[in-house]
């Protein structure tokens, strides 16, 4: 497995936790099915959205890349089902957070 791929691997996991995380958060508010996915995909993607016009990036990875959508969409959407079934511990928002801005850390400074 070469580097670009374990980064990439990184990436999308990146924005499958930060969905994660846009989703309880969203959840928490009691937003409708839309509104937790428009909260979960901003959340996931918006970072690297503003990251990529200020280092003169284009098109925007996730233009380039619709996998990354697929991926928000797809954790948003297993966060709900498994909150359906069963209440998320108080600190997993926080842990989501965290690991999160962990991944795009490593990732955000690889790109710059």
């Amino acid at each position: 497995m070469t580097l670009a791929k374990i980064l990439y691997f990184l990436d999308l996991l990146g924005v499958a936790v930060f969905a994660t995380s846009g989703s309880l958060a969203a959840g928490r508010k009691r937003l409708d099915l839309l509104g937790v996915a428009v909260i979960a995909t901003v959340t996931a993607i918006g970072g690297g959205t503003t990251r990529d016009p200020l280092l003169n990036r284009h098109p925007v990875f996730w233009i380039d890349d619709p996998t990354y959508l697929i991926v928000s969409l797809a954790a948003a959407s297993m966060t709900l089902v498994f909150r359906h079934f069963r209440k998320p511990p108080g600190t997993s928002l926080l842990i989501a957070d965290a690991l999160g801005l962990a991944l795009f850390t490593i990732i955000g400074a690889r790109i710059a």
